[in-house]
């Protein structure tokens, strides 16, 4: 009996250094995504990308939202695929340029009316505060729930 107990403790005196181990690696795996997959706000406002500048959207979730309408603008890349944008995407991808090229913190969503952070405030921030914002420059690592994590690419959606 006393040897079980004694395992059993063995067990939980090193379980708080496996956790710190396993926080620790997934802390610099998500910092290696994030410094990865995110373009230099200054090389994004005046560069176009190689591949045209433009992001694929999701075709699945564009179809099941019922999208493509007859204002929608395809744009196609290397990728072969085309994607289409509406003309509020456009718009909303136009202004928030212009914000962060002025370096604002926020602008106004032509549709909804609501103010939305830009990419530059939240580079200013230096994290993501997991709201699952539009603009999150660092994949929105900390939001916990998936549901509200954008998975999907377009114009705006970074």
């Amino acid at each position: 009996m006393t040897q079980s107990v004694f395992n059993r403790s063995m067990f939980h005196q090193n379980y708080p250094a496996t956790i710190s181990r396993l926080t620790l690696l997934r802390v610099l795996f998500n910092k290696q995504l994030v410094t990865m997959s995110t373009p230099k706000l200054s090389e994004e406002s005046g560069k176009r990308q190689a591949d045209g500048g433009v992001l694929q959207i999701d075709a699945v979730r564009r179809r099941e939202a019922g999208g493509g309408d007859a204002a929608t603008r395809s744009v196609g890349g290397e990728h072969g695929a085309a994607a289409e944008f509406t003309e509020e995407d456009v718009a909303i991808h136009a202004i928030h340029r212009e914000a962060c090229e002025a370096k604002k913190q926020m602008y106004v969503d032509p549709s909804s009316g609501y103010k939305v952070f830009t990419e530059y405030a939240h580079r200013q921030r230096g994290k993501c505060c997991g709201s699952a914002c539009r603009h999150c420059p660092y994949g929105q690592v900390n939001v916990k729930d998936p549901e509200k994590k954008k998975t999907f690419n377009s114009l705006f959606y970074v």
